[in-house]
Parts: structure tokens; C-alpha cells; sequence
């Protein structure tokens, strides 16, 4: 199953109602969420600078021992949020939706009502 994940977009949007972390908002923008995230550990670290925030952008510099691979592997690596759909459609909000009901016949105590609509103009 963890290979169907695929990357977020930053302008893609989440809900998240369970279980959420750094957000105050349950519905959010993945952009956020990382922008939020970035801002905890630069807070958090005393030796900060803009070199890292490659972990949250365009990527670090780095060299990885991956599976599958002869050795070490040269290229960047950066934090993103990843998402794999429960269903291949969109689930929809089951919202009950109630039919409105027309009379079997007309009412004539509308006309008593509302009188005839011609009388006013």
C-alpha cells in the first residue's frame, strides 16, 4: 500500500479532523501545513539559517542507501506530504436529502391566502 502514496500539491487542500498537528483550522492548505511545520523546528533550533529551509523547499544537497540500488545514491531530499485515496472516486459528504413533497392536488385555501395575484397590480 505505500507505494500508491502520491505527493501533495502545496495549493491542494486537506481535511483533517482526527489527529492533527500544528494547525489550528481542520480544512488547510498543504503549503501551510509545511510552511507550519518549518516554522516549529526553526523555532526549535537554535542553529537555523536559510540553508534549511531546503528541507522544506527545492531540496538538500544529500547521498542515500537505498534499496535496490549499489550504494550510495547523490541528490536532495525534502519533507512533503504525501496522500493515497481510500477509493478510486471522491467521496462525497453523505448529507441525507430530503425530496420535497408536492400536494396530490391543489390547495384551494391558497387562494384565500395569498388572494389572486392580478388583484395587486
Amino acid at each position: 500500500m505505500d507505494n500508491q502514496f502520491e505527493p501533495l500539491n502545496n495549493d491542494e487542500v486537506l481535511f483533517i479532523n482526527v489527529g492533527r498537528v500544528l494547525m489550528i483550522n481542520p480544512t488547510f492548505k498543504v503549503g501551510e501545513f509545511i510552511d507550519a511545520l518549518a516554522q516549529a523546528i526553526s523555532d526549535r533550533e537554535n542553529d537555523w539559517s536559510d540553508d534549511n529551509e531546503g528541507w522544506f523547499g527545492e531540496g538538500l544537497p544529500c547521498e542515500a542507501l537505498r534499496f535496490g540500488t549499489p550504494g550510495w545514491q547523490r541528490g536532495r531530499v525534502r519533507i512533503r506530504l504525501e496522500f493515497v485515496p481510500e477509493t478510486n472516486k471522491p467521496k462525497m459528504l453523505d448529507v441525507p436529502r430530503e425530496r420535497p413533497r408536492r400536494p396530490e392536488k391543489p390547495d384551494p385555501k391558497i387562494d384565500d391566502v395569498y388572494g389572486d395575484v392580478d388583484d395587486d397590480y
